[in-house]
């Protein structure tokens, strides 16, 4: 549903409206449900009422609240998607598009009587005008959102709904392309601050002139219990001015049996084989609570559900193994520990993308990809997954107690399949574990829109957090230094020091700061003393791309090579490959330190893959 309850008819009349004629792409009578999502328009930097005396971008509507959008959201009647009209907007600066979600669902045929007793009163070309809406339009307006609040109650009682896709389909009047970015976060609505919640997914639309469709699988969206509330929420990249008309914006189930066509490529996918046969486990915030890179390993919690999935899954024949970015050294004592040892096959546990380690896997174990699913915290590497493989099935960790509801884990049951894992272990017991994994990774992180802001910490949280990963990190850690807080902050203010934190960002969402840097700009030649990442942005180019940008840095500065001091440990293996792949010669050292040198040509180029951004004085 839309709120056309401010549309403004007159501002609408003065857009182009001459659009060639089109029917919606999506089969109606496909879709068995949708969720009730009631869209209006918002303020990306909304602090409402305050902001309303003080934003120069303040434009009020009729009930005095911030109008982002020109002309509302105007029931378009040349447009039918889910409803007899297009959600015809214009974005003003800073608007969004968004709505809440409350774990409700309602048949299409009770979506469109809705729709039509918001129209019989409030729309503009309605019987009640704008300009005078008379005593029972008014009554409507104020009772608005009470009437539809009752009618959801009698019509969608609270349940757990398996949507099969988020559709978007929508038109654009602009000449030029311009990406529309979805964000959904999960929280509570609050009496004092509204709605508070956390990012579960951040995706990006490239919306092309004309016609367009998207669709996003739900299980991205990584739905919780019904007793918390989610926030979708669209926008136009860079806050841009732009003009849509929504004909689906919707979670919605199909009828059984319709399979749609993934329609955000326009192709024919591989699809998912009817029942899972092998469930491959993440580990850190998903099989336990915690980082094993950067937490310690008393610190790290067994997830209870998880525990319990693996022995139910087990136990129903469905076999288990394990692909997770860590140290293989570092991570398997933790199985062991925790006595799941036995449970996973062929486990890949390195720093090679997810999907190429499954697709070995499923070599090894001579069943198909297809019969796979993935269950994994991070939103990166679930569509890193998809991306390569759209035939194997994700979960988020939040699904975990949920999964064994579905279809695909309801499997026949007998005497052999209980035994089945017993088959596969003696197999695997007779082989050494490889790690001969490959893929093409890199067109992946190029979809990915990657960002990498440098900036100096100066403000608490900000070097704190530097702080923290100095004292937490270990694969990703070059000189293994351990300051402690007065000595790091006196570094901060040291003549001729130069220190960088590194903020990171793609299209799934802000990682926040993922790392830091001192390089001692006294020496003849620059030496990167501290170098510090988190593994979240592990194999993502990241760090190459810092040390691409500090060495073209220096080299402007009239610097004819760049130093690095490492110190080898067990564990940071990762960071010295990296160093490797730059092309770094020891060059002696002392103190159990390693002096690298990495000679500076002016050829030299930062890649592509990861976009920086630094401030300005860096």
């Amino acid at each position: 549903m839309f709120q056309i309850d401010w549309a403004d008819m007159a501002l609408w009349e003065k857009e182009h409206t001459s659009f060639p004629s089109c029917d919606s792409q999506v089969n109606r009578e496909a879709v068995r449900s949708t969720y009730l999502l009631h869209w209006e328009d918002h303020c990306l930097e909304c602090a409402a009422p305050l902001c309303y005396s003080s934003c120069a971008l303040y434009v009020p509507r009729a009930d005095k609240r911030c109008a982002r959008f020109v002309y509302g959201i105007y029931p378009n009647p040349r447009f039918k998607g889910l409803f007899d009209f297009g959600a015809d907007v214009r974005f003003r600066r800073w608007g969004k598009i968004e709505a809440i979600i409350h774990g409700k669902t309602a048949s299409v045929g009770f979506q469109r009587l809705m729709d039509r007793l918001d129209r019989s009163v409030t729309h503009p070309l309605g019987r009640i005008s704008r300009s005078n809406p008379g005593a029972l339009g008014i009554f409507w307006k104020k009772n608005l959102a009470r009437v539809r609040n009752k009618c959801f109650a009698w019509f969608a009682p609270q349940r757990e709904v398996n949507c099969d896709e988020f559709v978007l389909e929508c038109f654009s009047p602009d000449q030029g392309p311009f990406r529309l970015v979805l964000e959904y976060l999960v929280g509570k609505i609050t009496a004092d601050r509204g709605f508070v919640g956390e990012m579960k997914l951040r995706h990006s639309f490239n919306i092309s002139p004309g016609w367009n469709l998207h669709t996003l699988p739900a299980q991205g969206f990584g739905f919780g219990p019904s007793n918390r509330a989610g926030r979708i929420t669209l926008y136009p990249e860079k806050n841009a001015e732009r003009r849509l008309i929504f004909t689906w914006l919707d979670l919605v189930q199909y009828r059984q049996g319709y399979k749609p066509r993934n329609r955000t490529t326009g192709a024919n996918q591989p699809a998912p084989a009817t029942k899972i046969k092998c469930v491959a486990w993440d580990l850190d915030n998903t099989l336990w609570k915690g980082i094993l890179a950067e937490d310690s390993e008393s610190s790290l919690i067994p997830r209870p559900e998880a525990l319990e999935l693996i022995k139910k899954l087990d136990e129903r024949g469905i076999i288990q193994t394990v692909v997770s970015k860590n140290n293989y050294a570092d991570a398997w004592p933790v199985i062991e520990r925790l006595g799941l040892q036995d449970y996973f096959l062929y486990p890949a546990i390195n720093w090679q993308p997810k999907s190429s380690n499954l697709k070995e896997i499923a070599n090894r174990l001579n069943i198909n990809i297809d019969t796979f699913a993935l269950i994994d915290d991070s939103a990166f590497e679930r569509a890193e997954v998809q991306s390569a493989l759209p035939q194997v099935r994700v979960y988020s960790e939040d699904q975990v107690s949920k999964v064994l509801s579905y279809d695909e884990f309801d499997v026949p049951v007998s005497e052999a399949s209980t035994k089945r894992r017993a088959s596969y272990l003696t197999e695997f017991k007779r082989e050494k574990v490889k790690e001969t994994f490959g893929g093409d990774y890199e067109a992946f992180l190029r979809s990915c829109g990657m960002k990498l802001r440098l900036f100096v910490p100066r403000e608490e949280n900000h070097i704190a957090r530097c702080l923290e990963l100095i004292q937490r990190s270990n694969q990703l850690n070059l000189s293994n230094t351990r300051h402690k807080a007065e000595e790091f902050r006196e570094m901060l203010s040291r003549e001729g020091f130069l220190c960088v934190a590194m903020d990171c960002s793609d299209r799934f969402g802000d990682y926040g700061i993922v790392g830091f840097a001192s390089i001692d700009e006294t020496r003849q030649q620059p030496t990167l003393r501290d170098l510090v990442l988190s593994c979240r942005v592990a194999q993502k180019r990241v760090e190459h791309t810092f040390i691409q940008w500090l060495a073209g840095r220096e080299l402007g500065k009239g610097k004819a090579a760049l130093a690095a001091e490492l110190v080898k440990t067990e564990r940071n293996q990762p960071i010295r490959q990296v160093f490797e792949d730059l092309n770094f010669q020891p060059r002696g050292g002392e103190n159990g330190r390693v002096l690298m040198e990495l000679p500076l040509d002016p050829n030299g180029a930062v890649e592509d893959i990861v976009a920086v951004e630094a401030e300005k004085g860096l």
